[in-house]
């Protein structure tokens, strides 16, 4: 019998084993290492635990749902919602259960007959509303028949743009006459716009002023997940793979915004990602600002190119003042459940890439 059921702490070895055999090796060590800052650090969580749903058969998993708590506020007030990741399916050994199930007549621990998929996804243990991000595009398909409730949200999806050619004059023509080259050539790039506001470089924790702004920000938005002070530093400053730079905009003794932004390398070249950002609603002073001052220092960091995840009609047409343009892969926000069309998402949600 295929049995379906809230996933458990104890499912951990089986869940890294799936992983392992479905998406590599490297993708389940970043799992087990990544373990305990999602299942026993993350704020959101109430209790310490793995969450997910767990299909299982002869006593082994062959599908996973892996749902982590989104801390989702609609109008001011909080919501139960969870992020859908690692989502996934043996579907070798699927194949053999379902067979086995069709012939001895059995009756599975919850209904097959739309499929095992949409069985996981209807399990009380995944909540009333799910968000994905970053989903494939033939999981979006699957996901938007008819049936399985999922919708994408309009305008949401990945943008990027060029902010230096000197790391590739480099590649071509040696580090000093590439640096040369670069130079000139950055000329006729789109100039980053700058601003008269003070932005300022968070050294230390975040403190109560992102409590603040957060409090002001949750009522604003219709809707938005968590971003006070305790889940930012877990997020931000406990991440066990990934170093952020946090910027902040002064006002006194609050702030009117913050940003987050990293460094990576793809395929052998640098690359900068604005993964959070927030202020008020209608202040595109202080958040071009912040926008402005991420790509000047990532450029200076010899960065190749930004990308930035956005999922706000307002800070879509910033992002098009900075010049950034959509990616022919947007990948947007798909939504299950979620009773406005309006959510503010960046790269900080999620699965904490």
């Amino acid at each position: 019998m295929i049995d379906i059921r809230a996933a458990t702490e104890t499912d951990k070895p089986q869940v890294l084993e799936l992983i392992e055999e479905v998406f590599g090796t490297e993708e389940a060590e970043r799992a087990a290492r990544r373990w305990r800052w999602h299942w026993d650090q993350d704020p959101r969580l109430g209790h310490p635990g793995y969450r997910g749903v767990v299909a299982e058969w002869r006593g082994r998993l062959i599908a996973n749902l892996t749902c982590i708590p989104a801390g989702l506020y609609i109008a001011g007030e909080a919501v139960p919602a969870c992020w859908g990741v690692d989502n996934l399916m043996h579907f070798g050994l699927t194949r053999q259960a379902l067979r086995e199930q069709r012939r001895s007549g059995s009756r599975a621990s919850a209904d097959l007959s739309e499929g095992l998929a949409l069985a996981m996804l209807d399990h009380e243990a995944a909540g009333p509303i799910q968000l994905g991000k970053h989903v494939a595009s033939k999981m979006i398909t699957i996901g938007t028949r008819e049936g399985m409730g999922f919708e994408p949200i309009p305008g949401s999806g990945r943008w990027t743009r060029r902010i230096s050619t000197t790391p590739r004059m480099q590649r071509g023509l040696g580090k000093t006459p590439g640096a040369l080259a670069g130079a000139l050539a950055n000329l006729t790039l789109p100039p980053i716009p700058r601003s008269g506001l003070e932005v300022q470089v968070l050294d230390g924790p975040f403190d109560a002023r992102f409590d603040g702004l957060w409090e002001r920000a949750r009522h604003e938005h219709p809707a938005i997940t968590r971003r006070d002070a305790a889940l930012l530093e877990w997020r931000y400053r406990l991440h066990p793979d990934l170093e952020y730079t946090v910027l902040l905009v002064p006002q006194g003794r609050e702030i009117r915004g913050y940003a987050v932004f990293s460094r990576y390398v793809r395929a052998g070249r640098p690359r900068g990602k604005l993964v959070d950002l927030l202020t008020l609603r209608g202040d595109r002073d202080a958040a071009a600002a912040l926008i402005g001052t991420a790509l000047r220092r990532l450029r200076r960091h010899g960065v190749e190119r930004a990308e930035h995840y956005a999922c706000s009609a307002e800070l879509d047409a910033l992002l098009h003042r900075f010049r950034f343009e959509p990616t022919p892969k947007a990948y947007p926000v798909m939504q299950r459940g979620l009773p406005t069309a309006t959510l503010y998402v960046t790269d900080g949600d999620g699965d904490g890439a």
